[in-house]
């Protein structure tokens, strides 16, 4: 019994009524089950949910043998519970409570469960005499807890590759003057920016292509025309690689190519075959190119970096039409 003021008492036992509405709120509404096992004679009463959760019939009369519960723990759990429980009954760990968190491996649907136990055990150590306590099911706050800790990997994996993308960029960017480095470094970390929001989109699902490509060009939409025979989302970690991808192709247009002219255009084709998918760049009305640079610019080198990210090959025509792209992405890189 528990004292509440002078005079005052409240019922916890089940053999008072108020100690049986506490423990039907406590089944009922958060899932708990009680428990009291008897160790001398092996058996237990246990209340009807604890078998619901065990996916057992229930019994056609109480006490019972404990047996068919031991045979649902997870194999991979089993050994290790039964030595920890009987190390509580000789009192190794030091403690008269008995908290313990196992998997299980629910009768009717096979399905895997955690189920969580506390309990205090009666006699001195080594000569137990009975164990009373509760248990309840706590599979969907593990499962939330396994999810927020795959998160927060998934965020720092994010943040460490983010900074080694701004270091390579600081790296690979070379300017003929301090105020034209400032440009193309901004530029670089503003493409990475722009794409947050779509990484952030990822994270719950995969990725359109002709999405991604209308937030890197959105200032070009106009001299775009897009070709996308039925290629699959982006899978999360491919986004980034193919907006900076994207981004140094417009930029190298904006400066020598088909986006310094205003007839010119971008032909954006992409299609999905052969376990690959094929990206293709093609330019046309701008400047006549002369042929390849005598040296490889910062842009292209960013590019080839994104390229070997994903495993994929780019090829490079520098015709006087125009420049043509041609990327091929492995399809299980590529896609989610």
């Amino acid at each position: 019994m528990v004292r509440r003021g002078p005079g005052a008492r409240i019922g916890l036992d089940f053999g008072s009524h108020a100690g049986r509405e506490r423990g039907r709120l406590a089944m009922e509404n958060f899932g708990i089950a009680f428990f009291e096992t008897d160790l001398t004679t092996g058996l237990a009463e246990i209340s009807p949910n604890a078998f619901t959760m065990f996916g057992l019939p229930p019994p056609p009369r109480m006490p019972v043998d404990r047996t068919p519960f031991w045979e649902c723990y997870h194999p991979d759990d089993k050994a290790a519970a039964r030595a920890t429980f009987e190390a509580d009954l000789r009192g190794e760990r030091g403690r008269d409570t008995y908290c313990e968190r196992v998997r299980i491996i629910r009768q009717t649907d096979r399905a895997i469960r955690c189920i969580e136990f506390l309990g205090r055990m009666f006699g001195p150590p080594g000569a137990r005499t009975h164990i009373v306590g509760m248990l309840r099911d706590v599979t969907e706050a593990v499962e939330a807890e396994e999810r927020q800790a795959l998160l927060a990997r998934e965020v720092n994996h994010r943040a460490n590759n983010t900074l080694s993308v701004v270091q390579s960029l600081v790296r690979l960017t070379q300017a003929d003057d301090l105020p034209d480095y400032r440009h193309r470094l901004e530029a670089r970390i503003l493409s990475l920016a722009r794409t947050h929001s779509l990484l952030d989109q990822a994270g719950q699902g995969p990725t359109p292509l002709a999405a991604l490509i209308g937030s890197e060009l959105a200032a070009y939409a106009d001299h775009l025309c897009l070709a996308l025979d039925r290629v699959p989302d982006l899978a999360p970690a491919a986004v980034q690689p193919v907006a900076m991808l994207l981004h140094e192709l417009a930029t190298n247009a904006a400066k020598h190519g088909a986006f310094r002219n205003p007839q010119g255009c971008v032909r954006i084709a992409a299609r999905a075959a052969d376990g690959q998918v094929a990206l293709h760049w093609a330019e046309q009305g701008g400047p006549p190119l002369a042929g390849p640079p005598l040296r490889r610019g910062t842009g292209m080198a960013v590019v080839q970096s994104q390229i070997r990210r994903l495993g994929g090959t780019l090829v490079l025509d520098w015709a006087a039409a125009g420049l043509e792209a041609r990327v091929r992405i492995p399809l299980a890189r590529w896609a989610p």
